[in-house]
């Protein structure tokens, strides 16, 4: 059986464990951290539990759902809870709808707003950034409101700057079809408003445990950093851990960050693809969980803040996942500030971070500090890949250059560099189990004949 060396531990090196694992494939698994899991862990303060992200698993796959049903069973349970942004004062949908939008600018606008769609529409042109694409899909006036700003602070760069790929399904119901049926018939809600998602009792890192309980322990190695990669020829022949060399037996799969694994292939690589590397971008997060002395801080799922005067990009109760997520008479909320590594919001020191946030709820008129208990925070590094305008011609340049390496895979949403969901990364690892073994059976039915 094809024996397989998985660096890193996060979902997307633990589905491919997991699966692989499942089909009878041998498997080593290392990642730096002292525990697994990656972005999706639960961690535990004074009574409380609170996700390292706003985390929420949809049911956009019957066979993962169903995967993922059998390892945690009666735990995972269904929530329905709206997002919500907040904008001028007041709470309106999210993932924007045309009518919500519409509501939060006022009746002066509405007329402005509507022209401005049908202007869009007719005076169609070449999409190349993701402002042009906001642009012409909603209009100038609707775009600018929320769209083009929200996504400048959460990417790190100007709307011009950004690909389209940073639109997502979520905006597919946010059209001029929808936005009339929506004014005329308010129950007749978009269909991409979805408040209702899956969610395990005591937190989304229960997912990534339930899968770790499955595998053999004695294969899975916390603690041990890769600090290199050596070649022969088109293949990967060896790995550093911790300064120990191994020689690898059968393929590797790296679900390590693509310009990490760039670095530590050295000069295996042309200079054009260290390159191309060094332009492309990772956003990380500040993450700030606020233990607060109420029961209860707001009955949304998320809430998102848009205002580029702001740090803060999202909002989100954990107690309004699973109930069990903070202890009776008290709440707890977390916010979460996008960054770049050696920026501004970067350089700040833990407690200025902690009172920036607080002073931008009190802001808001969102919180008063007197609720404040306790505070803690985390720093969440690589959290996306930015889809800058250029990204996917670097991206090229490296897979091709990656591509000639027989027993190399790249797995994950940082080693593939491509936004995608907990349910997109089981699903890699379910079909790439399952390529393994339609070669498998191909080269045994070789070997008989």
């Amino acid at each position: 059986m094809e024996r397989l060396t998985i660096l890193g531990g996060g979902p997307a090196g633990l589905a491919v464990a997991f699966y692989a694992h499942r089909a009878g494939f041998d498997f080593e698994l290392y990642d730096q951290s002292s525990h697994l899991g990656g972005l999706c862990r639960t961690l535990e303060y004074q009574g409380h539990s609170y996700d390292t992200g706003a985390h929420r698993f949809h049911n956009q796959d019957v066979e993962v759902t169903s995967d993922l049903e059998g390892l945690l069973g009666d735990k995972l349970f269904k929530v329905s809870k709206p997002s919500k942004v907040f904008m001028g004062g007041r709470f309106i949908d999210f993932p924007p709808t045309p009518i919500g939008m519409l509501r939060s600018a006022g009746l002066r606008q509405m007329g402005r707003i509507g022209f401005d769609i049908v202007k869009a529409k007719q005076n169609r042109k070449e999409i190349v950034s993701f402002a042009d694409f906001a642009i012409q899909s909603f209009g100038e006036t609707l775009a600018r409101r929320f769209l083009l700003n929200y996504t400048e602070k959460v990417w790190g760069l100007p709307p011009e700057e950004l690909s389209p790929a940073v639109a997502t399904k979520r905006l597919s119901g946010m059209s001029l079809r929808s936005l009339f049926f929506e004014v005329v018939s308010p129950s007749n809600r978009a269909n991409h408003i979805d408040g209702t998602f899956l969610y395990p009792v005591g937190g989304y890192g229960n997912i990534p445990e339930a899968i770790i309980e499955t595998l053999p322990a004695e294969r899975l190695h916390p603690e041990h950093k890769v600090t290199g990669l050596t070649t022969s020829g088109d293949t990967v022949d060896s790995i550093s851990i911790n300064g120990n060399s191994y020689r690898t037996k059968g393929r590797v799969v790296s679900s390590l960050p693509l310009t990490l694994l760039t670095g530590l292939m050295g000069d295996a690589l042309p200079k054009e693809v260290h390159e191309a590397s060094a332009h492309l971008l990772f956003r990380n997060i500040r993450l700030i969980f606020i233990r607060l002395a109420r029961s209860s801080f707001t009955e949304n799922a998320s809430i998102y803040i848009p205002d580029r005067e702001l740090s803060i990009s999202r909002l989100y109760e954990p107690r309004n996942r699973c109930r069990t997520m903070a202890p009776p008479g008290e709440t707890g909320v977390v916010a979460e500030i996008p960054c770049f590594a050696g920026d501004p919001i970067d350089k700040l020191s833990n407690r200025d971070i902690y009172h920036k946030a607080i002073e931008e709820l009190e802001v808001l008129g969102l919180m008063d500090r007197k609720w404040v208990l306790d505070w803690r925070h985390h720093y969440l590094s690589h959290a996306y890949p930015v889809y800058s305008l250029d990204y996917a011609a670097k991206v090229a340049i490296i897979m091709d250059s990656l591509a000639r390496f027989q027993n190399l895979d790249l797995a994950g949403r940082n080693g593939l560099f491509f936004y995608s969901h907990l349910h997109d990364q089981m699903r890699f690892g379910k079909e790439y189990s399952a390529k393994l073994v339609s070669q498998q059976e191909k080269t045994r039915a070789s070997a008989v004949t």
